[in-house]
C-alpha cells in the first residue's frame, strides 16, 4: 500500500504519525510524508517597503527551514519503524496540494489529522481534512486524537502478551453489502491484525418513521426479507473478517438515521476506528458522499477510514 501522510507539525498531525507507525498496515507498505507551505500570508508586495519585504523573506526562510527539519524528524521516525518512503514539500493551498499530490504520486491512501475542535458531543473536522475527504481521488484516513481515558493507539482495556501488555484496538466496519461496503470489508479482511484487534461489522436498517411507516415496514414481508438478507450478508462479512482476527462480531440496528446509529454504536463500544465505504470520483458521487460518510467522518469521536471505490 502506498500512503501519503500529510503533516504540519501540529498535535493533530503528530497523532496521525503515531497512528501510521502503530497500525498494522499491509506488509511492504511505503509512505510519502508531505508538508505544504502556504505563502499567502507571506507574499512579497511592491507596495511594501524594502525593510518589510526583507522581513517577509526572513519569515519565508524560517518557515522553509522549520518545515525541512520537521520532515527530516518525521522521516527518521518512520525509518526507525521500518517504513520505506520519502519526504516532500509543496507550496500552495494545503488542501489543494494534498489532493494534487495524492493523484500525482498515485497513492492508495491519504492519512491526516482531523484538526478538529471538540463540541458538546462530537468532534468537528477542520476545513483541510473535510476538503481532502471529499475531493481526494483515493481513500482517506482521518486520525482523531483519543478522548480522555484512552491511549493514543487503542482503548484502555489491555491485552496481556508474552512479552508486553498492549492496548486493545477496536474497529467498527459499516456494512450494508453495497459495493463501497464490500470494498471496505475487503480492506479490513486483508489487514494483518492480531489478537488485540476486535472487529465489529454493523448494518443499519433504515426506518421511515413518518406516518408510522416503521410499523408498516416491520409487518411488511418485503421488509422482513430485506432484514433476513442483511443478516445473511453480515454473517458472510464475519466469515471474511476472521482471516484477519478471531475477535469478530456483528450488530444489526434499525433507525431513521443510519449515520447516527453508527456513531452511537462507535461511542458506546469504545471504537478506535470506523471503516466505511464511500462512492467514487465523479462530481455527483462526491456530492452523494456527504449524506453518510461525511457525517460519520465529521462527527465521530474516533478516527475514520473512508474507503473509496
Amino acid at each position: 500500500m502506498r500512503i501519503l501522510l500529510a503533516t504540519d507539525g501540529s498535535d493533530s498531525a503528530r497523532f496521525a504519525l503515531d497512528f501510521l507507525v502503530d497500525f498494522p498496515f499491509p506488509a511492504k507498505s511505503e509512505a510519502v510524508v508531505l508538508s505544504v507551505i502556504d505563502w499567502n500570508a507571506f507574499k512579497i508586495e511592491k507596495e511594501l517597503s524594502d525593510e518589510h519585504n526583507r522581513t517577509i523573506r526572513k519569515a519565508q526562510e524560517f518557515i522553509q527551514d522549520e518545515t525541512e527539519q520537521l520532515l527530516t524528524s518525521e522521516g527518521e521516525r518512520l525509518r526507525s519503524a521500518d517504513w520505506a518512503g520519502s519526504v516532500e514539500i509543496r507550496h500552495g493551498d494545503p488542501a489543494d496540494e494534498i489532493i494534487r499530490a495524492a493523484q500525482d504520486l498515485e497513492v492508495d491512501l491519504v492519512v491526516l489529522g482531523s484538526h478538529g475542535t471538540s463540541g458538546i458531543k462530537r468532534f468537528l473536522l477542520g476545513s483541510v481534512s473535510r476538503r481532502v475527504l471529499e475531493y481526494a481521488s483515493c481513500s482517506v484516513l482521518i486520525v482523531k486524537q483519543p478522548s480522555a481515558g484512552k491511549t493514543e493507539t487503542g482503548s484502555t482495556e489491555m491485552v496481556s502478551g508474552e512479552h508486553e501488555t498492549r492496548p486493545r484496538r477496536r474497529i467498527l466496519l459499516a456494512y450494508d453489502n453495497s459495493e463501497p461496503s464490500r470494498k471496505a470489508l475487503s480492506l479490513c479482511s486483508s489487514l494483518p491484525l492480531d489478537d488485540r484487534a476486535e472487529v465489529t461489522a454493523v448494518s443499519v436498517m433504515p426506518l421511515v418513521t413518518a406516518y408510522r411507516q416503521d410499523i408498516r415496514q416491520h409487518m411488511n414481508t418485503i421488509w422482513q426479507q430485506k432484514k433476513h438478507a442483511a443478516s445473511v450478508a453480515l454473517e458472510e462479512a464475519m466469515q471474511a473478517l476472521r482471516w484477519s482476527t478471531p475477535h469478530v462480531s456483528a450488530v444489526m440496528r434499525e433507525g431513521a438515521n443510519v449515520s447516527e446509529e453508527i456513531l452511537d454504536l462507535a461511542e458506546q463500544s469504545g471504537t478506535d476506528l470506523i471503516v466505511v465505504g464511500c462512492k467514487g470520483k465523479s462530481a455527483i458521487q462526491r456530492f452523494l458522499l456527504g449524506s453518510i460518510t461525511n457525517r460519520i467522518a465529521g462527527h465521530a469521536h474516533c478516527s475514520v477510514w473512508a474507503v473509496r471505490i
